[in-house]
C-alpha cells in the first residue's frame, strides 16, 4: 500500500527503550591471552527496525526542509545507486548480497516508476537480476551500464515489458579476483561527465580492464586509478583517483570523491589534462579539502549500537587487533563517508549551489559542506555551514539508517539511497566474539528511498526529455543551471550524435598543465600559490627554459618552487644544464634553502641515471663544498649555518671532511647538535663504535642503524653489547630488527645470544598495561620519545624525521590507542603506511612505503626519512609485504614508566 510520508524540522521521535535497558549493561565479557573473547548475548542486543508508517518520525532535518519517504520495501530493497532516466523513471541497485552472500548473486536493478506525477513511486519491476554485488549504474540510450564485478554490462528493455532482454558484457577485469571478495572496495558511482563520458570510481580492487568482444583491445591496468569511457567507441582510460564509494562533479565540471574519513576530496586534475613532463611529477592530484580536516567532528542522534561499543572497548584494550579511532570513542566523527554527492539542482535555495552532501552510513546522517574558493587560490574549501557547527543537515535516531547515494531528481529536489539495514561493517573487521551475535542479513528484504525538499514545495511535473526536440536539448544543455536537466539534455544530444563540446577545462589552472610552452612570463602572477607554481614546472620541458628559470631573480624567493626546480633540472641527466644550476646556487646566500635545493638536484640526477660522482667535481659544487668546510669548522659561525656546512659536506662524499667529523665528535666543546651531524656523514664505523658512548641519542639511534649494515660492522655491535658498552636500552627496535633478520648468519646467530628475545604481543599488552594508570610526566616523555620514536616520526617540536606519521596526528587517539599501536604496529595499518618490497632491473632492493605514483614514476618513502623516485621503466615488481615498517619489540628501549611519559607527551 502507498503512502504519502512526509517528515519536517518539527517532527519529534522518543529512542527505544531498549538502548537504556543494554546501556545499564555491566559489558565485562571474558576473555584470556591469546584467545578470542567472547560476550553475553544479553549484552549484545539487537536492534529493530522502524516501520516505514513510522520512520519519518525518526529524522532530524535542517529547518526549512522536509522529508519524504518516495518508495520503500517491498518496492525497493538494498538500494546504494541510482540513475533517472530522460523521463523521470528511476534505475535502482540493489545489492542483496551485502555482505556475505556474493555467490548466491542476489543482485538486482529494479525499476521505479511515478506514473500519476505525485512524486511517489507506485511501481515497481526486477529490471534484471541474478548479479553479483552490483554497485554502480549510469543510463545510455535507453539502457543502462551497470558495474557488477569483474564485469560493465549494457541491460536494455527492447519489448517494454520492465525486463531487460538485450544484455552484454562491455568491459571486464575489473578488481582481481582476491579483491572481489571485499564488498566496500568495489567499483561504483558511474556517472556521466562533462566531457560525454562516463566515469567511475574504482575504490582500491583494481583491476586490468578488457573488452571480452575485442581480442585487440590492449589492457587498461586501473590499480590506483579511476576511470572512463566513451559509450560509442568504446575508448576506455585511467584517471585520476581513487577513493573508496562515491565520486561526483560540481556544476563547473570539477571532480570530487570520498573515503571513510577523507569526506570531500577534490580531484585536483586528470591525467588527459596533462601534457606529461619527463623531468617533473606533479602532486598527487587527490587533496582532502574540507577545513575541519578529514575525520571532521558529526553530531548523531543514534544511540551507538551494542557491537561497535564493544568492540571499541576490546581494540582499546588490545584484546583484538583492529584500527582504533577518535581517541578510543566509539563515534562522533567521520568513519564511513558514502555517495558524496554535489548538488546544483534548482529546487533548494541558492546558497546551497555546488553544496556537499555526505553520507555517514555509520552514524546514520548526512553532512553537508560548502564549497569556497578564496581569492587569488586555486585549491577549493569546505567548510562546515555557520548553524550547523554542532547538528547536521539531516539525522536519525534510527540506527537502521543508511544513506549510502545521492542524486538530483528532475524536479531538482535531493534524492537519498537508504540501504535500511540493522548492521553495515565489513565482516572482517568484525572479531568473532561479536560476530556470533549479529545477523548481517538482518535488513536484505528491507530499502529505502527519500527525497529532500523545501517545506510548502510545490513539485513541478517532469518532461519526457526523450521526445524533446535538438532545439530544446541544446537549450536546456547551455542555459539550465539544474543538474539533472542540463546533465541530461547533454547526455541525448550524444545519443542523438548531436554532442556539445566539453565544459570547458578552467583556465590557469589545470587549463594550462597541456601547455606546449613554457609558461615561465606568467610566474610574478602565480607566485605562492602551489598549484599554479607545478604548473609552471610542468611546462619546463626544453633545457633553455629551465636555464632560463635559473636566471630569474623573482623565482629565488619562492623556496617552493626553486627546491622542485632544482629537482627538475636533476632530473634532465644534462650535465651542462647541472653545472649551470651549482653556478647560481654558488652565487646565492648560504642557507638551508640552498642545501635543500642541492639535495634535490642530487635526487633528481639519480632519476635520470646520472651518477653524482660524474657531477660533484664541477666548479659550482667544489665552490659549495668549499664554503660548507670553512663555514662548519668555525666556532665564530652560527649554529645554523655550520649545521647546513656539514650536511652539504656529506654530499660531497669522499674523506675529505673525515677530520672535521672526528674533531668535532671527539671534542668536549662541540655543540650537541653539531655532533649528531657529524656522525651521521662519518665513514670510519669503526671509530664511531670507538667513541658510541659520547655520541647524543638521535646520534646513537642512526648509528645503531648504520652499524647493522655489513656483517663486519653488526658483529662488533653485538660485541659491544655483550660487554656492556652499549646497553639493551638505547639501542632501537629498528636496530635490533636488522639485527635478527640480517643476511649473514653469524650476525643472526650472535643476536639469538645477546638480543632479548621477541615476546609475544599479549604478554607485552599486559605488562604495559599500567601504563595507562600513569599520569606521565610530559617533559621525560619528549626524551622518551628522542630515544625511541625519532627516528622515523616528526615530534611535537618538529624534531625528528618525517617517514611515519607525525605524532601531532596521534593526539586524538587517545593513550589506550597509542599504547596499542606501539607495542603491536601490525594490528591494522593504513593503507598508506602498508610496507612494499621494490625489485629493481639493475638487481637493487628496497622497502618502503609508496608516496606517489603515476603513469611515468612511483616515489618509495625509505625508513630514515629519505624517498627515491624510481622511472616504471627500472622497476621490476613491486610487492605487498603485509605489514608495517615499524617493527616490533619498542618496548625494549622503554620501561612501563618511560612508556607512560611518553603517552603523556604524544597526547599533551
Amino acid at each position: 500500500m502507498r503512502r504519502n510520508l512526509i517528515f519536517n524540522s518539527q517532527s519529534n521521535y522518543s529512542v527505544p527503550g531498549h538502548f537504556f535497558r543494554w546501556l545499564l549493561v555491566l559489558c565485562t565479557g571474558t576473555w584470556v591471552f591469546g584467545q578470542e573473547p567472547q560476550i553475553d548475548e544479553a549484552q549484545m542486543p539487537r536492534i529493530p527496525a522502524v516501520e516505514p508508517e513510522d520512520v519519518l518520525d525518526t529524522f532530524e532535518i535542517k529547518a526549512g526542509f522536509q522529508v519524504k519517504l518516495v518508495a520503500h520495501e517491498p518496492d525497493i530493497v538494498d538500494p546504494i545507486a541510482m540513475a533517472f532516466d530522460a523521463d523521470g523513471a528511476l534505475y535502482v541497485v540493489e545489492m542483496r548480497g551485502y555482505s556475505e552472500r556474493r555467490d548466491d548473486r542476489l543482485g538486482r536493478i529494479r525499476l521505479l516508476k511515478d506514473l500519476d506525477g505525485d512524486g511517489l513511486f507506485e511501481t515497481s519491476s526486477v529490471f534484471k537480476d541474478e548479479l553479483q554485488w552490483p554497485t554502480g549504474i549510469v543510463c545510455y540510450k535507453g539502457g543502462v551500464f551497470v558495474g557488477a564485478t569483474p564485469d560493465l554490462s549494457y541491460f536494455k528493455d527492447n519489448d517494454g515489458d520492465g525486463v531487460s532482454d538485450e544484455e552484454r558484457v562491455v568491459f571486464t577485469g575489473f578488481g582481481p579476483e582476491d579483491s572481489r571478495l571485499n564488498m566496500q572496495a568495489l567499483f561504483n558511482s558511474f556517472r556521466w561527465g562533462p566531457d560525454n563520458r562516463i566515469w567511475g570510481a574504482t575504490a582500491s580492487s583494481g583491476g586490468n580492464v578488457t573488452r571480452p568482444d575485442d581480442p585487440s583491445f590492449e589492457t587498461v591496468p586501473i590499480r590506483g586509478a579511476d576511470f572512463s569511457f566513451d559509450p560509442e567507441t568504446l575508448d576506455f582510460r585511467a584517471e585520476s583517483g581513487t577513493a573508496q564509494y562515491g565520486m561526483t562533479f560540481d556544476s563547473m565540471g570539477r571532480r570530487y570523491v570520498c573515503s571513510n574519513s577523507r569526506h570531500v576530496l577534490w580531484v585536483a586534475y586528470e591525467r588527459n589534462q596533462v601534457r606529461l613532463n619527463p623531468y617533473y611529477e606533479l602532486p598527487d592530484p587527490l587533496v582532502s579539502i574540507p577545513q575541519d580536516g578529514a575525520a571532521a567532528p558529526v553530531f548523531r542522534i543514534s544511540y551507538d549500537e551494542p557491537w561497535r561499543v564493544v568492540r571499541t572497548r576490546w581494540r582499546v584494550s588490545g584484546v583484538v587487533r583492529g584500527m582504533i579511532e577518535g581517541g578510543g570513542r566509539v563515534s562522533g566523527y567521520f568513519t564511513s563517508a558514502s555517495g558524496i554527492h554535489s548538488y546544483w539542482g534548482d529546487a533548494l535555495r541558492e546558497e546551497f549551489q555546488n553544496n556537499f552532501f555526505v553520507g555517514d552510513v555509520g552514524s546514520n546522517l548526512v553532512h553537508r559542506k560548502i564549497l569556497r574558493h578564496d581569492p587569488g587560490r586555486v585549491q577549493p574549501l569546505a567548510t562546515r555551514p555557520d548553524d550547523e557547527q554542532e547538528t547536521e543537515f539531516l539525522r536519525s535516531s534510527d540506527n537502521w539508517f543508511r544513506p549510502a547515494s545521492f542524486a538530483t531528481g528532475p524536479d531538482g529536489c535531493l534524492y537519498i539511497c537508504d540501504m535500511y539495514r540493522e548492521t553495515i561493517e565489513h565482516p572482517w573487521s568484525l572479531p568473532l566474539g561479536i560476530k556470533q551475535h549479529l545477523d548481517l542479513n538482518s535488513g536484505n528484504d528491507r530499502g529505502r528511498i527519500y527525497r529532500i525538499e523545501p517545506e510548502r514545495f510545490q513539485r513541478p511535473s517532469v518532461p519526457r526529455l526523450s521526445e524533446a526536440s535538438d532545439a530544446t536539448l541544446i537549450e536546456l544543455a547551455q542555459n539550465s543551471s539544474d543538474d539533472w536537466y542540463q546533465t541530461t539534455s547533454r547526455r541525448l544530444l550524444f545519443e542523438r550524435d548531436r554532442p556539445l563540446p566539453s565544459k570547458a577545462i578552467p583556465a590557469p589552472f589545470p587549463g594550462l598543465l597541456s601547455s606546449e610552452s613554457s609558461l615561465l612570463s606568467r610566474f610574478p602572477y602565480w607566485d605562492g600559490d602551489p598549484w599554479l607554481e607545478a604548473t609552471l614546472l610542468n611546462s619546463l620541458q626544453e633545457i633553455d627554459d629551465i636555464k632560463e628559470a635559473w636566471k630569474r631573480n623573482d623565482i629565488d624567493e619562492s623556496p617552493g618552487f626553486m627546491l622542485e626546480l632544482a629537482r627538475l633540472t636533476g632530473r634532465t641527466g644534462d650535465q651542462a644544464l647541472v653545472g649551470f644550476a651549482v653556478e647560481q646556487l654558488a652565487e646565492r646566500s648560504f642557507s638551508t634553502q640552498q642545501l635543500e635545493q642541492v639535495v634535490a638536484l642530487k635526487d633528481g640526477l639519480a632519476y635520470s641515471g646520472l651518477s653524482w660522482e660524474a657531477v660533484k667535481d664541477q666548479k659550482g659544487l667544489r665552490i659549495l663544498f668549499s664554503q660548507a668546510e670553512s663555514i662548519a669548522g668555525s666556532e665564530e659561525s652560527d649554529m645554523a649555518s655550520r649545521l647546513v656546512g656539514l650536511r652539504l659536506l656529506e654530499l660531497a662524499g669522499g674523506s675529505s671532511s673525515e677530520p672535521l667529523r672526528k674533531r668535532l665528535i671527539s671534542s668536549n666543546r662541540s655543540p650537541k647538535e653539531l655532533v649528531v651531524e657529524a656522525a651521521k656523514g662519518i665513514a670510519d664505523t669503526a671509530f664511531l663504535l670507538e667513541h658510541i658512548e659520547r655520541l647524543p641519542n638521535e646520534a646513537f639511534r642512526t648509528a645503531a642503524v648504520r652499524f647493522t649494515e655489513n656483517g663486519e660492522d653488526a658483529t662488533r655491535f653485538l660485541e659491544a653489547i655483550a660487554s656492556k658498552q652499549v646497553s639493551l636500552e638505547q639501542i632501537p627496535a629498528e636496530a635490533m630488527r636488522k639485527l635478527r633478520q640480517h643476511p649473514d648468519e653469524e650476525v643472526v646467530s650472535g643476536s639469538l645470544e645477546v638480543l632479548p628475545k621477541v615476546e609475544s604481543r599479549s604478554d607485552v599488552f599486559a605488562r604495559y598495561q599500567s601504563a595507562l594508570d600513569f599520569s606521565g610526566d610530559r617533559m621525560k616523555g619528549k626524551a622518551a620519545f628522542e630515544k625511541a620514536c625519532a627516528l622515523c616520526h616528526q615530534g611535537l617540536d618538529g624534531g625528528g624525521l618525517m617517514f611515519g606519521p607525525p605524532v601531532a596526528t596521534f593526539k586524538s587517539a587517545g593513550k589506550a590507542s597509542i599504547l596499542g599501536n606501539i607495542l603491536d604496529p601490525n594490528q591494522e595499518v593504513a593503507p598508506q603506511y602498508q610496507a612494499f618490497q621494490f625489485r629493481m632491473k639493475n638487481g637493487e632492493a628496497y622497502i618502503g612505503m609508496i608516496g606517489f605514483e603515476n603513469r611515468q614514476s612511483v616515489t618509495l618513502r625509505l625508513p630514515g626519512g629519505e624517498s627515491k623516485t624510481f622511472p616504471r621503466t627500472a622497476v621490476q615488481s613491486m610487492t605487498g609485504v603485509g605489514r608495517s615498517l615499524m617493527p616490533e619489540g619498542l618496548e625494549h628501549s622503554l620501561s612501563v614508566e618511560e612508556m607512560a611519559d611518553l603517552l603523556a607527551y604524544l597526547v599533551q
